[in-house]
């Protein structure tokens, strides 16, 4: 497969430790030299590691592959191969922003072109930070996001199947402009779409019992879930390319797919 950045996305019933997936996608950063990132959630507050160098090198990612505490039910992580922006902190997947007391988390892979310059996809109140297409497309969306939810602090409003529709129509204006796969959260729901002209791939996987035996395809590591699984956990991991030889699922292209507790809720 040609080098491009690459997405890893779980999100689980329960709490879970992102060591075996996060650790077979670190293996792909060879060909992605140009930044690594992983945003997750402690609480309802989001935390971001991130840093504009390969993850295979970095000590802060070993550190995270060792530590058993970075625990969440949500992880979006991203590997960077840039396409002409600079390789630097600010330009690093994933991207944040607040709306309404939830913090949502993006990354994208693909490139959106001369997004810029096209009519509709002027920015709002939410600005860029640095000079990447995606955090511009993100910052977008959350002008749409916060014209459509308001910016009022509300814990009980909920996403319904008329939110999700809205939002994949969102997605696909923005993959009007270029290629577009991506991830994002608020801390409860992941959401991740695949590019409508089939740019890249994008796959999931349902994890859930009863564990067996599974390998590792970069690492040719076989791991026992059965000793690391608690029986009753269940989640769906999306990822660029296969990380194990479980059954993966091709996503079609323009599908969203909405998690929440680790089931699908909207497909």
């Amino acid at each position: 497969m040609k080098n491009v950045c690459e997405l890893l996305g779980l999100c689980f019933n329960k709490e879970v430790n992102t060591r075996i997936s996060f650790n077979e996608f670190k293996l792909h950063s060879e060909g992605n030299p140009d930044g690594w990132g992983l945003g997750f959630y402690p609480d309802r507050a989001v935390r971001i590691f991130k840093e504009p160098i390969t993850a295979k090198t970095s000590r802060l990612v070993e550190f995270i592959r060792e530590y058993e505490e970075i625990r969440s039910k949500i992880f979006i992580s991203h590997i960077r191969l840039t396409s002409g922006t600079k390789v630097c902190y600010r330009n690093t997947h994933p991207f944040c922003r607040e709306l309404g007391g939830k913090q949502y988390v993006f990354a994208h892979n693909g490139t959106l072109g001369w997004y810029k310059k096209k009519d509709g996809l002027e920015l709002g109140d939410y600005r860029t930070v640095g000079e990447t297409d995606s955090e511009w497309a993100f910052c977008w969306l959350m002008e749409q996001l916060k014209n459509r939810f308001g910016t009022e602090k509300d814990s009980t409003k909920k996403w319904s199947h008329d939110d999700f529709d809205w939002l994949h129509e969102k997605f696909l204006y923005i993959n009007e402009f270029g290629n577009f796969n991506c991830l994002m959260s608020e801390g409860v729901h992941l959401f991740s779409y695949y590019d409508k002209r089939g740019y890249n791939s994008l796959l999931y996987l349902i994890r859930k019992k009863p564990f067996g035996s599974i390998r590792l395809l970069d690492d040719d590591f076989q791991i026992n879930l059965r000793d690391e699984k608690d029986p009753d956990e269940q989640g769906v991991i999306i990822a660029t390319r296969p990380l194990t030889d479980e059954n993966w699922v091709s996503f079609k292209p323009g599908q969203l797919i909405v998690v929440e507790n680790g089931r699908i809720l909207f497909n």
